[in-house]
């Protein structure tokens, strides 16, 4: 009991930076009342739509993960966007214990801002040797203003699973040991599962890394190269892990040969620029002077990926003390191989994935298969905060290091300016009243409680003068509480032939859309 208490107790600083960060930035997006939920009345939903098929799918209420009941009659509708099957668990725990699906939305929220705060402080803290810098790091991970401009794209809340990939390759490095690759490649892959976007994202840096980490221990690899068993293990990883990724990759594999990929001169214009680091959204504490430098750009809203001043200072530092490395001691002490190891990779994934008007080294990685399929490479903001925490962890280090005796008093005013420069304005957010979407869903549910289960609704409102993609959501989330099929439909891309009917959605547009699946109904319920 002594032991539990003394570990509670030094667990202080994990606790308050977590409470801080949820009180300040999540609870500021939804509300203490829980009567907002990230996003807007499109992705935001859209997402909720694709968490509860998982669910009912996982429950045997689907026959297919892959096969959901929108734009029909097409097939694999969900093949155009993330399927997030590898955090549907946590969204169906709050499912079962009796929760609607906006709530257990927010719930799934909260959970993986948590878990991905979690992971990223157990990784510094092991990187570092230091619960505060840990702390500190793992706080810009899961709360920075950055996230702000992803709050439309819930599909990459999940990313807990980044810092855990990137730890089991260091791990692997001391020795080699096969098992810790195993787990490194297997934490790639279930971020795949758990977001397609940054599965592919992750990719760049923990192939920098893996490339790093086997020059640096080219002898040792070559003695382990000597040994079959070695081989044997290390060749079953890669097969193995190889197998569990393709499973949730090939239906994508099998559309992409039907719409093609973009062409790299559509997305170039989507990669961060060195403005993008500088542009902020409005509603910061200190930061709104910054709220115009990048409003010049097509969506600007997606290139709204500043991380707040402390994360730009910290990187700053960390550059200023490589160069004199050689010449303090306290930095020699702080950046050991592996945080050596770590800024070369996120410095190159930074690199990467920049541009400098219409040029950028991501055209090379572009050309690897499934790159091409993303559009909004912005998004990568949510990797590269990884890196920017590891930067405020070696910069408080510097502190915490020399001025040890002081330890506690430096991390309680070090996480105050960070939770100072990352606040937002929650007037200001990415955020929908929770009321309103249901309300939206319940009012024409209730004009289609009288059809049978399993048939197929159109919905084609009389009044029609809100964005198209709110009525179609409207009309995939009230069939799929009521087991029906329904033709509207939303998501990252659509069918061929579906076009006119995305945008108006009437009779025309519905047959013009039947005649090309060639499907002549014998029974349709048209909802108005």
């Amino acid at each position: 009991m002594k032991l539990k208490t003394e570990k509670l107790i030094n667990s202080w600083p994990f606790l308050l930076g977590l409470v801080l960060g949820l009180y300040l930035m999540v609870f500021n997006i939804i509300g203490f009342d829980f009567s907002y939920f990230p996003g807007d009345l499109g992705d935001g939903r859209f997402n909720m739509y694709i968490l509860e098929h998982g669910h009912k799918f996982l429950a045997g209420q689907e026959d297919s993960l892959w096969n959901a009941p929108f734009f029909y009659p097409a097939a694999d509708v969900i093949t155009f966007s993330d399927n997030l099957i590898g955090t549907v668990p946590i969204y169906s725990f709050f499912r079962v214990l009796g929760y609607d699906v906006v709530t257990s939305f927010q719930f799934w929220f909260i959970t993986l801002t948590i878990l991905s705060y979690t992971t990223c402080y157990f990784f510094l803290k092991w990187t570092f040797r230091n619960k505060y810098a840990a702390v500190l790091g793992a706080f810009l991970f899961a709360f920075s203003i950055a996230l702000q401009s992803q709050m439309t794209h819930a599909q990459v809340f999940p990313r807990f699973f980044i810092p855990l990939a990137l730890w089991m390759l260091l791990l692997f490095k001391k020795d080699l040991q096969p098992k810790y690759f195993f787990l490194a490649i297997l934490f790639l892959v279930l971020q795949f599962y758990a977001g397609v976007y940054l599965g592919f994202m992750l990719a760049v840096p923990f192939g920098i890394l893996l490339i790093l980490i086997v020059f640096q221990k080219r002898k040792l690899l070559f003695n382990k190269a000597k040994k079959i068993r070695w081989w044997l293990f290390s060749g079953g990883s890669i097969i193995i892990n190889l197998g569990i990724l393709g499973v949730l990759m090939y239906p994508y594999l099998q559309r992409s040969r039907e719409v093609g990929t973009n062409s790299y001169e559509t997305i170039v214009g989507t990669l961060p620029s060195f403005r993008s680091f500088f542009y902020s959204q409005d509603g910061t504490l200190c930061w709104d002077v910054l709220s115009n430098t990048g409003s010049r750009y097509d969506a600007s809203w997606d290139h709204q990926i500043f991380p707040g001043g402390m994360a730009i200072l910290s990187l700053i530092i960390v550059g200023i003390c490589l160069l004199f490395r050689k010449r303090w001691p306290l930095v020699k002490e702080i950046a050991t191989s592996t945080v050596l190891l770590l800024i070369i990779a996120g410095g190159l994934t930074i690199i990467i994935f920049m541009r400098y008007q219409g040029y950028s080294l991501y055209q090379l990685v572009y050309m690897i298969p499934g790159f091409g399929s993303m559009r909004s490479l912005t998004r990568i903001i949510n990797l590269e905060l990884l890196f920017f925490s590891i930067a405020v962890a070696f910069a408080s280090m510097l502190l915490l290091k020399k001025y040890s005796n002081y330890s506690a008093i430096i991390f309680v005013g070090f996480l105050g300016l960070l939770a100072t420069d990352n606040y937002f304005k929650e007037e200001k957010s990415y955020r929908t009243d929770k009321a309103e979407a249901q309300w939206r869903v319940e009012e024409l549910r209730k004009k289609m409680t009288i059809i049978p289960e399993g048939s197929v609704v159109s919905y084609e409102p009389s009044i029609n003068n809100e964005p198209a993609f709110y009525y179609q959501l409207d009309a995939m989330l009230a069939t799929q509480s009521l087991g029906l099929k329904s033709v509207n439909g939303y998501s990252g891309n659509s069918p061929k032939g579906f076009n006119d009917f995305w945008w108006d959605l009437d009779e025309e547009s519905r047959l013009k859309w039947f005649d090309y699946m060639d499907y002549h109904p014998d029974s349709l319920y048209i909802i108005h």
